[in-house]
């Protein structure tokens, strides 16, 4: 008999814009036009990872850093079409670093006119153990990896 999963609460934070409440959306009714602006806690949603695995996660949208809210990881969204979201990306970091964290760049299905890309990411994050994986919230591109990617994390 397999154990009941623990749940882990993940924060989401990130610029205003960047995407946190379309990604949340994405996540638990895999649709943008769902949920529509619905910031805040959201119920526990549980993703299989294929292998008879699943995962529970407690997603919660936070506004304002830093917060003293108990938590297991962060996703931190960056809208790649926003080029102040790359400047403030040492800010954010320095106020999460706490625990770990993943990065979801938004606007993968716009990748073509972004102002930013994994790369410059990539120069600011430095050598911190940082998972940067670019999503499309309203396409659903490559929302399966960064599941995956999130729940790796919170298991180890």
């Amino acid at each position: 008999m397999q154990a009941s999963p623990s749940i882990s609460k993940v924060l989401v934070v990130g610029p205003k814009g960047s995407g946190k409440t379309s990604l949340l959306c994405r996540l638990i009714y895999d649709s943008i036009d769902e949920c529509g602006q619905v910031p805040g806690q959201f119920l526990k949603f549980s993703f299989s990872r294929g292998n008879g695995d699943n995962v529970s996660f407690l997603f919660k949208e936070v506004n304002n850093l830093p917060t003293a809210e108990k938590k297991s990881a962060y996703i931190l969204t960056l809208n790649s079409n926003n080029k102040s979201d790359l400047e403030n990306l040492p800010n954010l970091l320095s106020m999460i670093s706490d625990k770990r964290v993943i990065i979801a760049l938004g606007m993968a299905d716009l990748h073509y006119s972004a102002a930013f890309w994994i790369e410059d990411v990539k120069k600011i994050v430095g050598k911190k153990n940082i998972k940067i994986v670019p999503i499309s919230s309203k396409t659903g591109e490559n929302i399966k990896q960064f599941m995956l990617d999130l729940s790796d994390m919170v298991l180890t």
